[in-house]
């Protein structure tokens, strides 16, 4: 033996929970038994593990009689650690899990801060280090948790009433010591302390944690890192295979705070805990809140939440989880009830996955509608968001909604057929789900097609080719120059049409793709002549379906809606952090918008199989140059922007030929040009053309900082914020929450 006999009591008891670790179990007790503090006993127990980590145990507890084996069945951590809690003699309690580590100086340096001159210290609490184990030829790295970021850099003791912010943080409960008597019932409540005896891991460390911190009489802390807390364990207990356990450890909790006399800020912190565990079940570990079951505990939980004090939150949870919380409850929906229409004239279809960071406020928008006779028939391709749910909510009151849901593994092709099915308007638009146009925009719209009787109505603001569009008109006897001059006052410009594709062959395709999805189908039109979806179209714009309709169509028009025009994207262009999770993590919008060029491509054999592509070859090549260079500077890392190149550059400059086409042949001239520079001279042009491209993205943001500093410097907006923080330090908390709110809603908008 090492250490020899014990005689008195030990100054701490650690408890060592201990199931299947014997990868990590050696570096864990050998980092107990070098400690610097030598007066300890480490209760080992062994929750019938059936790896070699009772051998482990065994030779340490052989070499140093401080290590003492239990060995017993499995009952879980919970109650493994409420054992060591009545077996333990030492006055200080430390939990430390078997697959991390702890440093040499770790309990002489807690320790010598166990007394205050203003009550008893019941809690020794330091930071930690988030370990990370190296491998594939890196080292082991560390990286500091927010608890270190947030809390104060040097010693300090408090109540948590007195200073809440560890409350807002991981349990950590191993990175603390507690002193026995306390645990025991020797606090404010005269409450005994001990775990959830759950099986399997049950996430018991957190009501333990709040019992704890809310009832200590004083709370030490020191900055310092002493704990290890390993990140790569694959065995860890850290999926979460039941949704249940995480909000029956909110009810445990909040039945707890319900009964002390806890600080608002107190509370605060708990509802930033409750966000954060809603995130962990339908982020981190990706179940449904369209789930009925789900979406009743999310609601238990929000019921429970003061709806004031979240507002008044905002300063410390982040945006996306109160729009969560807003949307949820149903309190940021302005919703214009309507009645289901006969007989609608327009049918406006949404195609949305995953929609949520932006698809209230175009709800919103679309149910503000007062005057156009229309539907909005929402396609869901599977949202795992509350895409859905938002929508059914819409549906709920304004009867204009119709929901239709299919599986996430649903075509485009499937999609737009269950929007043709759907759809009962005599005219139909396909208007991508982060895009708003405005009502009188769309009522123009609908008189233009209504006037022109058209199959095809493209909206359009000014019509650069207006010369070529007008002279084929004059050959096809319709008018003449001066019937399609414009006047400035006017609120309409003029109508070009109608044509069939082959009226305008240097035209067609490249306004298939320019005017996007600003096309107003007649929807007998579409369904008549059974037009589907290509594979490759994306919901932007659906170019296969354009295609198909643009050449069989001999009634297209361009209708110059001049001033109407409105129109705004509101997308929100949110990318999640590296190692925080977001409510916002499963939607797919990154700065990479999804690309077209497949389905370009496309047409282009479409274009062949149907033995007309010679006959459109310009407009398809306008076409084709457009889509790849926004495909290529809309890519931005190395690696994308390499991969985009190799699978598409050769064949698209083989297609254009510019050699053989030239400038003239091209409408669009900064992507020919950008294009010829991409294409001649190789790597060297191409990497030129990149550091282009990045300074011109650079003065961008530059000016938009500047800009912003100007409007921080103003007078005006200084003396507003003077008046914003006047407010908050002698108005009532109802009227900052309710400022607070009105300002999340329009910041969103």
């Amino acid at each position: 033996m090492l250490h020899g006999i014990i005689e008195s009591m030990p100054k701490i008891s650690i408890i060592v929970p201990i199931y299947n670790v014997e990868t990590y179990l050696t570096q864990c007790l050998e980092s107990i038994r070098v400690q610097t503090f030598k007066d300890w006993e480490c209760l080992m127990f062994s929750d019938g593990s059936k790896d070699g980590s009772l051998d482990i145990m065994k030779s340490f507890a052989a070499k140093d009689d401080r290590f003492k084996v239990i060995d017993k069945k499995n009952e879980g951590y919970g109650a493994t650690c409420n054992r060591g809690l009545e077996m333990a003699q030492g006055e200080w309690i430390s939990i430390i899990e078997p697959d991390d580590f702890i440093d040499p100086n770790m309990y002489a340096r807690l320790l010598g801060s166990a007394s205050s001159t203003q009550g008893t210290v019941d809690i020794i609490k330091s930071s930690y280090w988030l370990f990370y184990d190296g491998h594939d030829g890196y080292k082991d790295a560390l990286l500091t948790p927010n608890l270190s970021n947030m809390m104060p850099q040097r010693r300090t003791e408090f109540t948590l009433n007195e200073f809440a912010e560890p409350f807002y943080h991981h349990p950590s409960i191993w990175s603390a010591i507690y002193r026995k008597a306390f645990l025991n019932g020797d606090n404010k409540a005269g409450m005994t302390i001990r775990f959830k005896p759950i099986p399997g891991a049950g996430w018991t460390d957190n009501p333990f944690f709040a019992q704890t911190m809310v009832l200590a009489d004083r709370i030490s802390w020191l900055p310092g890192k002493y704990y290890y807390y390993r990140q790569t364990n694959p065995g860890a207990s850290s999926l979460l295979k039941d949704y249940h356990m995480p909000f029956d450890r909110l009810r445990e909790m909040r039945a707890f705070l319900d009964t002390q006399d806890i600080s608002d800020d107190v509370r605060h912190a708990f509802y930033s805990r409750e966000f954060d565990y809603i995130t962990s079940v339908i982020g981190e570990f990706g179940f449904d809140d369209k789930d009925e079951e789900i979406r009743s505990l999310i609601r238990e939980v929000f019921d429970s939440m003061d709806r004031k004090e979240v507002l008044l939150m905002l300063g410390r949870l982040r945006p996306e989880f109160v729009d969560y919380y807003l949307d949820f409850m149903g309190e940021s929906y302005e919703i214009h009830p309507h009645e289901r229409p006969v007989a609608p004239e327009l049918s406006i279809v949404l195609l949305t996955k995953d929609a949520r960071s932006w698809i209230v406020d175009a709800f919103e928008a679309y149910s503000k509608f007062k005057n156009l006779p229309c539907e909005f028939v929402i396609v869901d391709a599977g949202s795992q968001d509350s895409t859905v749910n938002v929508a059914r909510q819409f549906a709920a009151k304004d009867k204009r909604f119709t929901v239709r849901e299919l599986p996430s593994d649903a075509t485009m092709t499937e999609l737009v057929d269950e929007a043709l099915a759907t759809v009962r308007g005599t005219y139909t638009m396909f208007i991508p789900s982060h895009f708003v146009i405005g009502e009188k925009t769309l009522r123009a719209a609908l008189a233009g097609a209504r006037r022109t009787n058209s199959d095809i109505a493209l909206l359009d603001i000014g019509n650069i080719h207006c010369d070529y569009l007008i002279e084929k008109l004059i050959n096809k006897g319709y008018g003449t120059p001066e019937s399609y001059m414009d006047a400035p006052e006017n609120k309409r410009g003029p109508i070009y049409g109608p044509f069939a594709a082959t009226d305008i062959p240097e035209l067609a395709m490249a306004s298939n793709r320019d005017y996007s999805w600003h096309k107003v189908y007649n929807t007998a039109f579409l369904k008549n002549h059974g037009f589907k979806a290509d594979e490759h179209d994306i919901a932007d714009n659906l170019l296969g379906l354009g295609a198909q309709a643009l050449l069989a169509t001999e009634s297209l028009v361009f209708l110059d809606l001049k001033t109407d025009w409105d129109i705004r994207d509101i997308q929100r262009k949110q990318v999640g952090g590296a190692f925080w999770l977001s409510l916002e993590k499963i939607i797919p919008y990154t700065s990479e918008p999804e690309t077209d060029i497949e389905s370009v491509l496309a047409v282009g054999e479409m274009l062949h199989e149907r033995g007309v592509y010679d006959t459109f070859e310009k407009s398809y090549l306008n076409m084709l140059l457009s889509s790849f260079m926004f495909g290529l500077q809309t890519r931005y890392t190395p690696e994308r922007i390499t991969e985009f190149l190799d699978t598409y550059l050769d064949k698209v400059a083989a297609t254009l030929d510019i050699d053989k086409h030239g400038a003239l042949y091209f409408y669009d001239t900064d992507a020919f040009n950008n294009f010829q520079k991409i294409t001649f001279g190789g790597k060297r042009t191409l990497d030129l053309w990149l550091e282009e491209r990045a300074l011109a993205d650079e003065d961008g943001i530059f000016g938009r900082d500047k800009a912003l500093e100007e409007i921080h410097r103003s007078a005006r907006f200084r003396i507003g914020e003077n008046a914003v923080n006047t407010m908050k330090r002698f108005a009532p908390s109802s009227l900052v929450a309710t400022a607070q709110e009105k300002a999340r809603l329009l910041k969103r908008g």
